[in-house]
């Protein structure tokens, strides 16, 4: 029998996990026309999600096979995911359906702090963005008080009339439990 020169195929070296040093990989920005930033709004399922555009466009995006399955080890697509999409540009869409896009590159949480330095980026689509319009709120905000509350006695005459009617709850005798 041979001698074994090569040592084996190195599987203990492959397997110490915390051996190698981990590099970050650089930040995929838009490169080419046609990619564009997106926020995952809703997920639903099958390979699809509908996804918010930095247009304000809401779009269909098609995750493809390369996220799916064993391939999704940090490609999670969730709500509130910031990622970078493929416009279809080649595509005939129909009046009354969305437009689709492709799944290119999910961003880590990490890179979203970076994103938001960038200047072509529409903060709207940030995740935590909220967006609140005066004319759609149901009732005035501001910071001073009304003329009944201002010096309190309304307040302290709710609280002894609720205090009454506790304690006159609260007189019952044990024995006749």
């Amino acid at each position: 029998m041979g001698k074994n020169f090569k040592g084996g195929k190195k599987h203990k070296k492959g397997a110490k996990k915390n051996a190698a040093s981990f590099n970050k990989a650089k930040l995929r920005l838009v490169r080419e026309e046609g990619e564009i930033y997106a926020r995952v709004t809703t997920v639903f399922g099958n390979g699809m999600a509908e996804v918010l555009c930095n247009d304000d466009v809401k779009r269909l995006l098609i995750i493809r096979r390369r996220f799916k399955g064993r391939n999704k080890r940090d490609n999670n697509i969730a709500v509130d995911v910031m990622v970078l999409v493929g416009l279809r540009l080649w595509e005939v869409v129909a009046a009354k359906k969305k437009q689709k896009v492709d799944l290119l590159y999910v961003y880590s949480k990490e890179d979203i702090s970076e994103l938001k330095d960038l200047p072509e980026i529409n903060k709207k689509i940030l995740p935590g963005f909220v967006k609140i319009d005066e004319e759609d709120m149901p009732f005035e905000m501001s910071n001073s008080h009304g003329d009944e509350y201002s010096d309190g006695d309304k307040i302290n005459e709710i609280v002894e009339t609720t205090n009454s009617k506790i304690s006159m709850d609260l007189d019952f005798d044990f024995d006749d439990i």
